[in-house]
């Protein structure tokens, strides 16, 4: 009896720190909230919802190492955890956050079927298919002419996005998030004239009363959407315009992942403006709220560069390609091509190395820095 009653207040106070740890993620205070989740992992290593969001917060907070390191802990502690829905969970997320959108794809899938995870696994699925490369929809993106080939997988990945959404529609209330998503699938379709549907109820979903309190808890993923319609509609102003509303939103992990594609957006556009000093002082929101954001250290570095600040551009650069592991091979020819510039001969062909042995036909890398790389040391 004394066992069964010692069982339950174990069961109890679990509970509990799982409680405190929610409370603190919900309520912003991501450190408190990493040392809470930390704790209960240590004690029970396989409690996958508290995994899932120390991952989180250690992405955040640019050290997703810690995460990795607990998600080898749950596999040592369980060897059949990969069969577990929590786990693929927690492990399409550090691929997914490691800039492995394929491999995160497929863990995502290993949850998807699962009751208690399947859900996000399925909203997961369908943000990577709707942007595998995690690419800013930005200005020169939707000027770019695609290829036949380019095209074909675009429209391939979109049909993926479609199918998992009427996968969702079974499961799922017709919340907001769902109706985000409704909407982000209509700008990815081949019909064109879904666009302004789109838009229609982005921005319907975008209303407020106009006061400065409910201007500041605006949907960020509407201002998204309608900014990323106007822009393929060669709307670039009122995609600004409607960009800069989101300034002054107030900041939650709930919708963290929208407002940083949000500011991103906004810096592209200034960037592409000339307005480096604006695109800089958002670039800083940015990395206050995400350390491993590796587009944003790639701005910081692509603005140095122009203005031939070549040291601080590597810097930037390697930031970005350690964030990314090493995996990213534009980031990686950026950054060989600034150590190039800054004479760091040696780190210089070491990335392009690095580049080439992942991307083995990656353009211009090896004529255009590695050989002239060599070419300089033998001189």
């Amino acid at each position: 009896m004394q066992l069964q009653v010692s069982h339950w207040n174990k069961i109890n106070l679990q509970q509990i720190a799982i409680l405190l740890a929610d409370l603190m993620y919900q309520k912003n205070e991501g450190e408190e909230a990493m040392k809470h989740f930390a704790q209960l992992l240590e004690r029970n290593p396989s409690h996958y919802h508290a995994l899932a969001r120390y991952i989180e917060l250690c992405w955040r907070r640019g050290n997703i190492e810690l995460g990795e390191k607990m998600l080898r802990n749950a596999l040592e502690s369980n060897p059949r955890a990969t069969v577990d829905a929590g786990f693929n969970f927690c492990k399409g997320l550090i691929e997914w956050y490691t800039g492995e959108p394929n491999s995160a794809l497929q863990a995502f899938n290993r949850a998807r079927r699962d009751l208690e995870w399947g859900e996000r696994a399925l909203y997961n699925m369908i943000e990577i298919c709707l942007n595998p490369d995690n690419e800013i929809m930005g200005v020169e993106n939707n000027e770019h002419q695609l290829t036949v080939e380019e095209a074909n997988e675009a429209n391939e990945s979109y049909r993926a996005a479609d199918r998992f959404f009427h996968e969702l529609r079974h499961k799922s209330m017709l919340d907001r998030r769902y109706k985000l998503i409704e909407n982000f699938i209509l700008l990815a379709s081949p019909n064109r004239s879904n666009i302004q549907r789109a838009l229609n109820n982005f921005l319907e979903m975008s209303k407020t009363d106009g006061t400065q309190e409910s201007e500041a808890n605006v949907s960020a993923g509407a201002i998204l959407g309608s900014a990323r319609a106007m822009l393929m509609m060669k709307q670039t102003q009122k995609a600004k315009l409607q960009l800069k509303r989101v300034l002054t939103h107030a900041w939650s992990l709930e919708e963290a992942d929208y407002l940083q594609q949000c500011w991103l957006l906004l810096i592209d556009i200034y960037i592409n403006q000339n307005k480096n000093e604006q695109a800089s002082n958002v670039l800083r929101t940015v990395l206050q709220h995400n350390s491993s954001c590796s587009k944003a250290y790639e701005y910081m570095g692509f603005i140095c560069e122009k203005e031939q600040k070549y040291f601080d551009a590597a810097a930037n650069y390697e930031a970005a390609w350690n964030v990314c592991k090493r995996r990213n091979p534009g980031i990686g020819y950026k950054l060989a091509y600034n150590y190039f510039k800054c004479r760091r001969l040696i780190e210089c062909i070491e990335v392009c190395h690095a580049v080439l042995k992942r991307y083995p036909t990656y353009p211009k890398i090896k004529k255009e820095i590695l050989d002239k790389a060599r070419a300089n040391i033998r001189m």
